[in-house]
């Protein structure tokens, strides 16, 4: 259940960013979805200038766009920058599994496993939202066993521009992962097995990628472009 907003009690600027962040992550707030300043100041009872800190902090996360003369809005990926952020998240996500195979202990083996069967329930039930926001936890977790902090933000922030990223290409109805690719990391980092987690990782990404539809040709703004062919024929 979501924490309710005590209206007795002026909310954080930090409560504020995680709140329009994980809107964001649960594909609640979809890319090009404008943020009126005012909007957000009579949503959350604080100051605008509160609210252009939390932007300005999205907007460093690059989940929110400040476009001049149209104010913030969240972000739409084009299909390079997408794969730009996969191949990071194999950089990154390569290291930090082969961290987490040195220092997974029993409780790490719980969490992981719960984290896994929900999503997969969430993915059976149509919930794909709910089973997207599940795949981001369990990367995120195993950023956590890592112990590595600057590593974990780094992911998160790209964890949520992923999820930007499936609201746009991903084919309707589709969960981000393979039913059985999380139990496999699992399994392999339970064996210390850092190579076979590397190598399961860095595939699972590559076929998460995939499912995208980044091949499909986007809409053009420039009206020149929109018509040269047309008037070629002229």
């Amino acid at each position: 259940m979501r924490q309710k907003l005590n209206r007795l009690k002026k909310p954080s600027e930090a409560w504020i960013y995680d709140q329009v962040f994980s809107a964001i992550l649960d594909q609640r707030l979809m890319p090009d979805t404008k943020l009126t300043e005012k909007d957000l100041c009579d949503v959350f009872g604080v100051s605008r200038t509160i609210i252009r800190k939390v932007l300005l902090r999205l907007s460093i996360d690059r989940v929110v766009e400040l476009r001049p003369n149209r104010g913030a809005v969240i972000a739409a990926p084009g299909p390079e920058e997408v794969r730009e952020i996969f191949e990071a998240r194999r950089l990154l996500e390569d290291g930090i599994v082969a961290e987490a195979a040195e220092k997974y202990g029993p409780e790490d083996a719980q969490a992981l496993k719960e984290i896994a069967l929900r999503e997969r329930e969430c993915a059976y039930s149509g919930k794909p939202g709910d089973a997207i926001r599940l795949s981001g936890d369990f990367h995120l977790r195993l950023a956590d066993i890592a112990g590595n902090r600057p590593l974990r933000e780094l992911l998160r922030q790209l964890v949520a521009q992923t999820s930007l990223a499936i609201s746009l290409y991903a084919p309707g109805g589709v969960s981000m992962c393979d039913d059985d690719d999380h139990d496999r990391l699992i399994a392999a980092i339970a064996d210390g097995n850092r190579g076979l987690s590397r190598q399961i990782m860095h595939e699972h990404l590559s076929e998460c990628e995939r499912s995208l539809l980044l091949q499909t040709e986007q809409g053009c703004n420039d009206l020149h472009t929109v018509f040269a062919d047309v008037m070629a024929a002229e």
